[in-house]
C-alpha cells in the first residue's frame, strides 16, 4: 500500500513533465513511423535500413525537445550529451533488434513492431531522461 501512495506521490509531481514527455513521445513516434513508412514504401529501402536511418532524425528531435521544454534544463548540452548518446544507442540498437527479430525473422507488420518497440521504450526512457540525462549535475 506504500509502494501504491508512492508511485501516486511521484506521479502527481511528475506530472507537467510526465505530459510534456508523452506530446514529444507521441509526435516523435508519429514522424517515426510516417518516415519509416515513407522509406520504405516510397525510396523502397528495407524496413531494417528505414528504422536505421529514420532514427537519426528522431534522435535530434527528441533530445531538442525533451531538454528544453519537457524537462527544462539549465545546463549546457555538451554536459548531458554523453549521457544521452548511451541510452540512445541502447534504444538504436534495441529498436533494430527488435525490428530484426519481429520482422526479419517472424515476418510481423513492419509498422506493428515499431509501435510495440516504440511503447516497449517509452517509460523506461522518461525515467533514464529524467534521472539520468538531464538531471541537474
Amino acid at each position: 500500500m506504500i509502494f501504491l501512495f508512492k508511485i501516486r506521490q511521484y506521479l502527481l509531481s511528475s506530472k507537467k513533465q510526465i505530459m510534456r514527455f508523452i506530446v514529444v513521445g507521441s509526435s516523435s513516434a508519429i514522424i517515426d513511423i510516417g518516415l519509416l513508412i515513407i522509406l520504405t514504401e516510397k525510396a523502397h529501402l528495407y524496413p531494417v535500413l528505414a528504422v536505421a536511418i529514420n532514427q537519426i532524425f528522431i534522435i535530434a528531435y527528441s533530445f531538442l525537445l525533451n531538454k528544453y521544454w519537457s524537462f527544462s534544463t539549465k545546463q549546457k548540452p555538451i554536459q548531458q550529451f554523453g549521457r544521452y548518446i548511451i541510452l540512445v544507442a541502447f534504444n538504436y540498437f534495441t529498436s533494430i533488434l527488435l525490428m530484426y527479430l519481429f520482422y526479419g525473422m517472424l515476418d510481423i507488420n513492419y509498422t506493428i513492431v515499431r509501435v510495440f518497440s516504440i511503447g516497449l521504450l517509452f517509460m523506461f526512457n522518461f525515467a533514464a531522461y529524467k534521472y539520468w540525462v538531464y538531471k541537474e549535475l
